[in-house]
């Protein structure tokens, strides 16, 4: 049986830390929902992404915060954070190509590559982007 694994974009961090968020209660209650055997996954292009929101938007506080429960987290393997390759990065910008008419950030597409490559199909996030894959966004409305 595939173990379930769940990619973990930008915009459920954001709203799992900042209560000012229009999606915090949605976002801390599918986190409290999940089973703790569900593999999560994120990347360095979304911590990266996340922590410069915080830090411009929020100040620096909320983004060291962050810094430091991704810290926690890989230490006590409670999420996996992938680098990007360069096969992930050559089917990121193909994905880039393959969706001229969509405001696709690259981290985003990075984001699909990596779930591609990983056999990820759930993300947890609020992004309407991930559907051009057929990806599944939970929470879901």
């Amino acid at each position: 049986m595939k173990q379930d694994k769940l990619f973990i974009d930008t915009g459920a961090w954001i709203a799992l830390i900042e209560r000012k968020d229009q999606f915090h209660a949605r976002a801390t209650n599918f986190l409290k929902s999940l089973d703790s055997s569900v593999k999560r996954v994120s990347s360095s292009y979304v911590i990266a992404e996340t922590y410069t929101w915080f830090r411009y938007r929020v100040g620096f506080s909320y983004a060291k915060q962050f810094l430091e429960i991704m810290e926690r987290s890989q230490q006590n393997g409670t999420i996996k954070i992938i680098l990007g390759d360069q096969d992930t990065l050559q089917l990121a910008e193909q994905l880039l190509k393959d969706f001229p008419d969509q405001k696709l950030s690259y981290v985003d597409a990075v984001s699909m590559a990596i779930m591609k490559i990983e056999q990820i199909d759930k993300v947890f996030g609020f992004d309407h982007h991930f559907y051009l894959l057929n990806f599944e966004v939970v929470p879901s409305d």
